[in-house]
């Protein structure tokens, strides 16, 4: 069994969810180990981003709460069930209805050891940064002692 931290629960995570997401939106999964770079989480995340072709957007990562309290200012559950729940550029749209979207955000802040998890995402104050060069896009890094993962989300032309 995998435990928080594992890439094997990242794997678990994408082939859980990748068939419902990959059905109404574009999504791009990436995991690895952290860099041993004494860099801050905005640096690592852009590192990790840049080693699969997207642009860095520095301080425009917003760092988000991990913990479970969905009223939580910048809550990372509450903005992963926000963005995995509505198409961007069609609101009026579902990518994932807001039970599966909870479920999936849980499982993804889950890959994470407890208290070790940091979630940076591309909103940040109403604005966002993109970095794949979609109109469009939601795009999440998590990170504890062991572990990088890189999330994306865009809309479908």
């Amino acid at each position: 069994m995998s435990e928080p931290g594992d890439i094997a629960a990242f794997d678990g995570f994408i082939e859980a969810w990748r068939t419902d997401l990959e059905q109404r939106a574009f999504v791009r999964f990436e995991t690895g180990t952290l860099p041993h770079e004494p860099l801050t989480p905005v640096g690592k995340a852009d590192a990790f981003a840049q080693s699969f072709g997207f642009q860095p957007i520095g301080f425009n990562w917003e760092m988000l709460d991990p913990g479970r309290d969905m009223t939580a200012p910048r809550s990372a559950r509450a903005t992963l069930v926000e963005a995995l729940s509505k198409d961007l550029a069609r609101p009026s749209l579902s990518w994932l209805s807001e039970d599966r979207a909870l479920a999936c955000a849980d499982e993804f802040l889950s890959l994470f050891e407890e208290g070790e998890g940091t979630i940076l995402t591309n909103h940040l104050n109403g604005l966002w940064y993109p970095i794949s060069g979609a109109s469009d896009e939601w795009s999440f890094v998590g990170m504890d002692t062991r572990l990088i993962v890189l999330l994306v989300l865009a809309s479908r032309p």
